[in-house]
């Protein structure tokens, strides 16, 4: 959660008219007796002097205290005035709105910090939505106009079996992104909207991550990858299942963006208490943006374009790894490598 930030000691609402009072009294008690005093020097008796005194002071304490009360109301009231007419502009969708954060009050100067800071985040919101909707939209659009052009293409009966054959191949491949994609979005809205990590196990999980970078020995076979493993005997308790989605993203991710004949490191072992996974590939790395926004969903930088892709699966990575009770950072350096290291807890995730 964002933390708000440091404001400057400001009194507050309650002080601020206990002084006002306090000053109004003190001075009209004071005034007062000046009075008196001054009109029994003149010899005129107590009460007349009493009386003469107090009217002149109610009316003196009266219309100073109108006039600061006045000015302090003002002072007060306008921010909340202002407050009003930015909340009725967020309602209407403005996001840019912002409010002046200075008062005289603490409470004034908090809610206005804190108003500032809401409709940031808002628009941070609105943009993330206004994103996914058209990366959802331009995601499903792509292999479903391939589709519908091969097939269209297929209609033509000069066709040769080859020509159909590739077609046809093609069209399946764009079916199989599609229910990938169609698949990665199901997981991560429902990843999303859960809290707790169900149906928790104790396993090896060296033996997992074997399992996982055998199912890409294919892919890494053909990209004359070394293989360099340093998987101590390490038991886990978690979610079987997505901690395996985990790893195979992040191995599916080193391979792709390997270069031919380069280096797949993967550790794994207990440090300090935590379990702690280490993958590091020596291929084309990322930039500082693309680093920045690798776990944004949908996001795609300059090296997806050697391979095929959704920018989902860092998403849905951290996400698993958020609700298994870890964290997860990423080094990389354009040109020379990526490294995602993953630490998680070795006891059982409860519900927060």
């Amino acid at each position: 959660m964002r933390k708000l930030p440091q404001i400057k000691a400001r009194p507050r609402a309650a002080q601020i008219f206990a002084v006002i009072i306090a000053v109004i009294i003190a001075v009209s008690m004071a005034l007062t007796f000046g009075v008196i005093f001054v009109l029994l020097r003149l010899n005129i008796d107590t009460i007349t002097a009493v009386v003469t005194s107090s009217t002149y002071m109610g009316i003196f304490s009266t219309v100073i205290g109108i006039g600061i009360a006045a000015y302090t109301s003002t002072k007060m009231l306008s921010p909340l005035v202002k407050i009003n007419d930015a909340a009725k502009k967020v309602s209407r969708g403005d996001f840019s709105v912002r409010l002046e954060e200075k008062s005289i009050a603490k409470e004034i100067e908090e809610i206005a910090t804190s108003f500032n800071i809401m409709v940031k985040e808002l628009s941070n919101t609105e943009t993330l939505r206004s994103d996914f909707v058209s990366n959802v939209s331009h995601e499903f659009k792509t292999p479903l106009s391939a589709i519908e052009g091969y097939a269209t293409l297929l209609q033509d009966d000069r066709l040769s079996k080859e020509e159909q054959a590739t077609y046809v191949s093609r069209i399946l491949e764009n079916t199989s992104r599609l229910s990938k994609l169609t698949q990665s979005i199901l997981s991560l809205s429902q990843l999303e909207n859960q809290e707790i990590v169900l149906q928790q196990e104790a396993y090896m999980l060296d033996e997992q991550i074997r399992r996982v970078l055998l199912s890409f020995e294919s892919r890494w076979e053909e990209k004359e990858l070394n293989i360099d493993l340093a998987l101590e005997a390490t038991q886990i308790y978690g979610s079987k299942a997505l901690l395996a989605q985990v790893w195979s993203n992040l191995i599916d991710n080193a391979i792709k963006f390997s270069r031919p004949g380069g280096t797949l490191f993967i550790c794994c072992g207990v440090f300090d208490g935590k379990v702690v996974v280490r993958i590091r590939d020596n291929g084309i790395g990322m930039t500082e943006e693309v680093r920045q926004h690798a776990f944004d969903k949908f996001y795609q930088g300059e090296r997806s374009h050697s391979g095929q892709g959704s920018g989902l699966g860092l998403a849905l990575v951290r996400r698993i790894i958020s609700l298994s009770g870890g964290t997860i950072e990423l080094l990389s350096k354009e040109g020379k490598g990526t490294e995602i290291s993953v630490f998680l807890k070795n006891e059982p995730v409860k519900a927060a």
